[in-house]
């Protein structure tokens, strides 16, 4: 597999420079706060607010992204929400989870584990605008710890799979449909 430039990072309004393998997605594993985190990042022909509405409509969420069974907005006070997801993780493991979603911050999404699966699982969505704010470079960071004994190779897989199926289903539902020429 031939190594590929990271992301260049969107700062401001200058343009951006992006390399990607044929699967249009990017995958680091970074060290943040002393927790192991993989960040994955990828490019959305879309505006970042369209993107950001679609990532916090979690009353259609189940419609958007087919790794959730349901999700539910339990509480909201401050600008942080309290989602209950219930999502299908590989092979037959069902996840039920509820996560502090911070909004406060323009076009960034922040989360930390309330309950449920998963001992931690946090991380952030972060939508760069990119070619004057038609696309966005969305990066998706995770860190979780199941609570038992699992390879970080393997946990760093599943997450680097999940981000790959986030991305396509926010791909299919907030970029424009492509016309055959």
């Amino acid at each position: 597999n031939p190594t590929v430039p990271a992301f260049a990072e969107a700062t401001g309004s200058k343009s951006v420079v992006v390399s990607t393998p044929l699967t249009g997605v990017i995958h680091t594993d970074q060290e943040i706060g002393k927790k192991d985190f993989v960040v994955s990042k990828t490019l959305v022909h879309a505006a970042p607010e369209k993107v950001f509405e679609v990532v916090t409509d979690y009353f259609n969420a189940v419609r958007y992204f087919t790794n959730l069974t349901a999700c539910q907005v339990l509480s909201e006070k401050n600008s942080i929400k309290h989602v209950r997801f219930n999502a299908k993780a590989t092979g037959l493991m069902k996840l039920d989870y509820v996560l502090a979603i911070d909004q406060s911050k323009p076009l960034r999404i922040e989360w930390t584990r309330v309950k449920g699966s998963f001992k931690a699982n946090e991380g952030y969505w972060d939508l760069a605008p990119v070619d004057s704010g038609r696309s966005t470079l969305v990066t998706y960071a995770k860190h979780v710890d199941p609570g038992f004994f699992a390879p970080k190779m393997f946990v760093h897989k599943t997450l680097r799979d999940t981000a790959e199926n986030i991305f396509r289903d926010l791909k299919r539902n907030v970029e424009p449909p492509q016309v055959a020429v």
